[in-house]
């Protein structure tokens, strides 16, 4: 009898190659199992990964918008006490030394940006109620938005009371104590909590984008794609945007979404069964946005790395 040689090491690769290469041409590479995995039953009419792809991406965009619109914000407020300012990515420079600071330019400047993110949400919840209903996933980005201007506005006040940045140089300069800080913490903590505990259904709505109905079976997995990873994800890649300017203010700063996103998801997955129509659905990965959204990260990167002066 023959006795066969074992394959060396290279062998093996390339015949474990040749096996992918048949399975992938034959249109059988995923089995059942393997979707499963990775979507979910529900993986015939949409797939979780694209999900959270689009949801990532939007999650980006909403925080490029609100974060400039506010920092543009804050640098014309200061124009109005002939303060120059130069706009960067990670920061606005004051061109204004330390002692040449009145409070009342304190409070208008350091204010303006908080009180802008609290009127554009106000508006952005208007507008998402009004389009609930609707199936577009341009939708998703004025959720997203909302959700970044609590942050801007309740985030930047709990964490500028604890860093003494941002809307903390207004508490500074309103010369509360320890215990009047420590309170205004609490009280912006506290409302974002309970804004996650009434707005889950406001969440979940998102889902009709890609589903006729939401059950136990897909409602979980559509939460952590559509919500939570997204989150994580996001988070990580503006943390690498910034390098190495990056600091722990605003890393903790975009971080406090998680006191309104954990309520929103913990309930979210006892909420009951929610139905939106039969219109079918279709499940593509949107391209453009990616492309969009790329380049917009970039060009922030760029442009803001040299600096604007307003």
């Amino acid at each position: 009898m023959p006795i066969h040689q074992p394959l060396t090491f290279r062998e093996q690769i390339y015949r474990i190659y040749r096996k992918i290469r048949f399975l992938a041409k034959r249109g059988t590479l995923f089995s059942n199992r393997t979707r499963y995995f990775f979507h979910g039953e529900d993986y015939v009419k949409g797939t979780f990964t694209t999900i959270f792809l689009h949801s990532t991406f939007l999650f980006l965009l909403a925080y490029l918008l609100i974060s400039v619109i506010t920092q543009i914000a804050t640098c014309i407020s200061a124009q109005a006490f002939d303060i120059n300012t130069i706009l960067y990515y990670y920061d606005i420079n004051f061109l204004i030394t330390g002692d040449k600071w009145t409070p009342d330019a304190v409070h208008a400047i350091f204010s303006t940006g908080p009180i802008i993110a609290l009127l554009i949400g106000i508006l952005l919840f208007l507008l998402y109620m009004s389009v609930i209903t609707e199936s577009g996933i341009l939708r998703l980005l004025v959720l997203w938005m909302f959700a970044q201007t609590i942050v801007h506005f309740l985030g930047n006040m709990l964490m500028g009371a604890l860093f003494r940045k941002g809307f903390g140089y207004v508490i500074m300069y309103m010369f509360f104590m320890d215990t009047g800080k420590m309170l205004i913490s609490v009280f912006a903590l506290v409302v974002m909590v309970s804004l996650g505990i009434f707005l889950p259904r406001l969440f979940l709505f998102s889902g009709n984008i890609y589903f006729n109905y939401l059950n136990g079976k897909n409602r979980r997995k559509f939460i952590w794609a559509q919500f939570i990873y997204p989150f994580l994800a996001g988070n990580i890649i503006l943390l690498l945007l910034k390098i190495p300017e990056i600091t722990l203010f605003e890393v903790c700063t975009n971080a406090t979404m998680l006191f309104v996103l954990l309520p929103v998801a913990l309930l979210g997955m006892k909420s009951q069964d929610l139905f939106f129509d039969e219109d079918p659905r279709t499940m593509k990965l949107s391209i453009p946005l990616i492309v969009i959204t790329v380049l917009a990260l970039l060009l922030y990167r760029i442009i803001f790395g040299f600096g604007i002066r307003l």
